[in-house]
């Protein structure tokens, strides 16, 4: 009986696992969003940097004229499963729009940077970067 709940446990984590799949295919507007009174290119460069200066490792960018991607993820650690994310740049000339998405790997995982604290840390480096 224990070893059929432990594969049943076991299975269920499985089940509840986020992905960069995840991220590419979540609606474009889902998530924490900033505007900035800035060009659409020099937000796409600091958004970039910023992800960059983070504990995270950027999977892949990609750019579609008018919108950016960057997705990224943050490795397993001693204190979490790691999350997934996505950050959204899009052109809204005369303004840009930063969407930050992400996701623990785990549904069930407790501890883990949450989607407000990857949001807010992304959104503070572009703003020291355009007050400079």
């Amino acid at each position: 009986m224990f070893k059929v709940a432990a594969v049943l446990s076991g299975i269920a984590l499985l089940a509840g696992c986020a992905s960069s799949s995840d991220m590419r295919y979540a609606p474009i507007d889902a998530g924490i969003s900033k505007t900035y009174n800035a060009p659409y290119e020099q937000v796409k460069r600091l958004s970039l940097e910023s992800v960059q200066g983070l504990n995270v490792d950027v999977k892949s960018t990609r750019d579609s004229g008018k919108v950016f991607y960057i997705e990224f993820s943050k490795p397993m650690s001693a204190f979490s499963w790691g999350e997934v994310g996505r950050v959204t740049v899009v052109d809204k000339e005369p303004i840009s729009q930063v969407i930050v998405l992400s996701e623990k790997r785990y549904k069930v995982q407790v501890t883990g940077t949450e989607v407000d604290e990857f949001a807010q840390a992304i959104f503070d480096g572009i703003e020291r970067a355009l007050d400079q």
